[in-house]
């Protein structure tokens, strides 16, 4: 899927989906969302470039990841997807900057996307050169970030409370456990990715303010680069204190479950020791000697029967009067 934008004023036109037409050079934005070949054809015949693939982009080293090559800026960031969903994810979106285009190139839908085609399309958005695109589109997925890191850690404060409650009524302890690990297990997985995309953007835009140098390069457009770096470093203290948070709650959930289950191997502990006494009773009584005084007892039988319960009686008393129970 290709889509285009268009400098119209101080925004930018969107025209989604255009198929098999062929972007020209008033477009100043092309993004495109799982390419066929022949759109790829076309854009790198219109900005004169070759496009990544997408094992090229799926490069984790640096320099493969930021790169100039013939004036021509190859910038690919990790950035989340779905993140609000059962099933978190992480995908790769390249930026291809030359002087007259920002190609987007990515396999995946990060709702950085969306987020940035609303800033640049609004009215006032000041959108007027590749690169003032491409801060436009960073400064939306650094937005994007803080979003989704903000609502995991609601969510962590949600599990927190959850874990360490005691009202067991709603639904047993275990399965209130269990429950409780899988969610934690999906923030943890959340907070990876965040992670990853923050290290990501904080490289490539030390990269990029090292490489915006230059006539074509506004003052402005260099200025914004700074606060996007202070709020990258921000976000990822932010986001190592959700990584510990995370880290606390499943050695506290791990060692209550632990504490349950020790309750539970206590209990056939102390019936096990309460039967005891009864049971050596019983083995003495089931010995087949002849001589036996108690076999010719009236009350030979209940004499067994209640030596048995006093005994177990009064070592249950024990375990009461030590606290064992």
């Amino acid at each position: 899927m290709l889509n285009t934008f268009h400098p119209v004023g101080d925004k930018l036109e969107y025209a989604p989906n255009c198929g098999t037409l062929v972007p020209d050079q008033k477009t100043l934005w092309i993004d495109l969302m799982t390419p066929t070949r022949a759109e790829e054809l076309a854009v790198e015949q219109l900005i004169g470039a070759e496009l990544p693939t997408r094992a090229e982009m799926e490069e984790i080293e640096p320099s493969s990841r930021l790169s100039v090559a013939n004036d021509v800026l190859y910038l690919t960031a990790a950035l989340p997807c779905r993140a609000g969903s059962n099933d978190p994810g992480i995908t790769v979106v390249t930026f291809v900057l030359t002087d007259k285009h920002l190609v987007t190139v990515r396999y995946d839908e990060p709702g950085t996307i969306p987020l940035a085609i609303k800033n640049v399309t609004t009215a006032g958005a000041n959108v007027t050169t590749p690169h003032g695109a491409l801060l436009t589109i960073l400064e939306a997925a650094i937005d994007r970030l803080a979003d989704v890191i903000e609502q995991s850690g609601a969510r962590i404060e949600t599990i927190a409370r959850r874990v360490f409650e005691d009202d067991s009524r709603t639904s047993p302890s275990g399965d209130r456990y269990k429950s409780s690990l899988r969610r934690i297990g999906r923030e943890g997985l959340r907070l990876g990715h965040f992670q990853e995309s923050l290290i990501s953007l904080s490289r490539l835009l030390l990269f990029l303010t090292a490489k915006m140098e230059g006539p074509r390069y506004s003052k402005e457009d260099v200025a914004r680069l700074k606060p996007m770096k202070s709020d990258v470093t921000a976000l990822a203290d932010h986001c190592r204190g959700q990584e510990e948070r995370i880290t606390f709650l499943l050695d506290a959930t791990l060692g209550l479950i632990s504490i349950q289950q020790n309750d539970t191997i206590k209990i056939f502990s102390v019936l096990a020791v309460i039967f005891m006494p009864p049971t050596l009773v019983a083995s003495f009584y089931g010995m087949n000697f002849r001589y036996m005084p108690e076999l010719e007892w009236s009350f030979g039988y209940l004499w067994g029967i209640a030596a048995m319960i006093l005994s177990a009686a009064g070592t249950y008393g024990l375990f009461r009067w030590k606290r064992w129970l």
